[in-house]
C-alpha cells in the first residue's frame, strides 16, 4: 500500500505536534494572509474563479486572501506545492478534475498522490467548454467544421489551456467521434490559447466559457458548439453536441477546493461552510453565471471526496478512449 508524503511526515514527528496544532487551530485565520493557489495565468477561468472567491471568502472569515498563480504541467505544479505545504489552513487549492481525477491518467507520472495528499473540502461549479472558430472561416456548425478538417486532414490545430484540462480531453474526443484529426496546442493558460486563435497562430479554440464568451460576444469568435451533449442553462444560444448532430461528444469538467493532507477538521469544515456560502450566494451566482458557469457545491467535504474517487476511473477512461497523453 502507497503511503503519501503527508502520512509519513505526520507518522515520524511523532506526538509533539498535537499542542501547536491545538493552537494553530484556535487561533485560525489570524497569523497571516491565506494563500489560494491555481495552476493557471491569469486570463483563464481558474484566475477568475479565484479572485472570485478570495474576495468574498476574505470579507466572510475577516482574513486576507491571496491568489497565487502557480502555472505549468496542467496544474500539477499548482497541486503539488500545495501538496507539500502545511495543513494548517493557511493554503487552498482551487483545482479540478484535471488535477485529481485527469492527470494520474493522462501524465506518466505525478508527484502527488490525488487522494492521500489531499484534505478535499467542496466541489465548486461546473466547467464546460465551448469550440469556436473566426467568423473569417466561414464554419457556422459543428457539421461544417468536421467536414473542413476531414478535407485538408493535417492541418488544423486547437488551442487548449494545457494538457489534461476538459478543453485538451474534448479536442481529443472530437478528433476520435468525428474520426477527424486535429493537433492540440497546449498553452498555460486560457488566456494565451484564446491569443493565439484572435492572432490566427492556431485555427480552433476549445475554451472555458470565461475565456471564450467575451470574444463570442464582441464578434471576435464564433461559438459553434459546447462539449457537452446538452445546452447549459447559463450559455444561450450555444448548442450542445446532440444538437450539433455529434452527441457522442460529451465533455465537461469541474472545480473544487482541497487543503493539504492532515488539514484539521474544524479548519476544513470552516473553509466548506464558508466556501458553500459563497457559491450560494446569490450576487456570487449571478456573476459566475454571467461567465458561463455553474453553483454546484458539494453535500459536505466528506461527499466531496468520494465524489472524487469515483471521477478517477471515470476519467482515466476517457483519457483511454481519447487516446490523450501528455510528458
Amino acid at each position: 500500500m502507497r503511503l503519501s508524503r503527508r502520512t509519513l511526515a505526520l507518522s515520524t514527528m511523532g506526538l509533539g505536534l498535537a499542542a501547536p496544532a491545538v493552537r494553530a487551530q484556535s487561533a485560525w485565520p489570524s497569523e497571516r494572509p491565506i494563500r489560494l493557489v491555481v495552476g493557471f495565468p491569469p486570463g483563464g477561468s481558474g484566475d477568475f474563479l479565484a479572485r472570485i472567491f478570495a474576495e468574498s471568502l476574505s470579507r466572510r472569515l475577516e482574513q486576507a486572501i491571496v491568489v497565487e498563480n502557480r502555472p505549468g504541467a496542467g496544474s500539477n505544479i499548482a497541486a503539488d506545492h500545495v501538496a507539500r505545504s502545511a495543513p494548517d489552513g493557511y493554503t487552498i487549492l482551487l483545482a479540478g478534475n484535471f488535477t485529481h481525477a485527469v492527470n494520474p491518467a493522462l501524465y506518466a507520472s505525478i508527484p502527488f498522490d490525488p487522494i492521500n495528499d489531499f484534505t478535499p473540502i467542496t466541489r465548486l461549479t461546473d466547467l464546460p467548454a465551448i469550440i469556436a472558430v473566426s467568423p473569417q472561416t466561414g464554419i457556422e456548425t459543428l457539421a461544417q467544421l468536421i467536414e473542413r478538417v476531414r478535407a485538408e486532414p493535417g492541418r488544423w490545430n486547437y488551442a487548449t489551456p494545457g494538457n489534461g484540462t476538459p478543453s485538451h480531453l474534448a479536442g481529443a474526443m472530437l478528433s476520435r467521434v468525428a474520426n477527424v484529426q486535429l493537433t492540440q496546442v497546449p498553452f498555460r493558460g486560457g488566456g494565451p490559447s484564446l491569443q493565439a486563435v484572435l492572432a490566427g497562430d492556431v485555427q480552433i479554440l476549445i475554451g472555458t466559457p470565461p475565456v471564450a464568451l467575451p470574444p463570442i460576444r464582441s464578434g471576435q469568435l464564433r461559438a459553434i458548439s459546447l462539449t457537452t451533449r446538452e445546452p447549459s442553462p447559463v450559455i444561450p444560444g450555444i448548442p450542445g453536441t446532440g444538437e450539433a448532430g455529434l452527441g457522442d461528444l460529451d465533455i465537461a469538467g469541474w472545480w473544487g477546493f482541497w487543503g493539504p493532507a492532515g488539514l484539521p477538521t474544524p479548519i476544513r469544515d470552516r473553509i466548506f461552510e464558508v466556501s458553500v456560502a459563497t457559491v450560494r450566494d446569490q450576487a456570487v451566482q449571478e456573476r459566475i453565471a454571467a461567465q458561463g458557469l455553474q453553483a454546484l457545491p458539494s453535500e459536505s467535504p466528506e461527499a466531496f471526496g468520494q465524489f472524487v474517487r469515483e471521477q478517477i476511473p471515470f476519467w482515466a477512461e476517457v483519457v483511454r478512449i481519447a487516446g490523450a497523453r501528455a510528458e
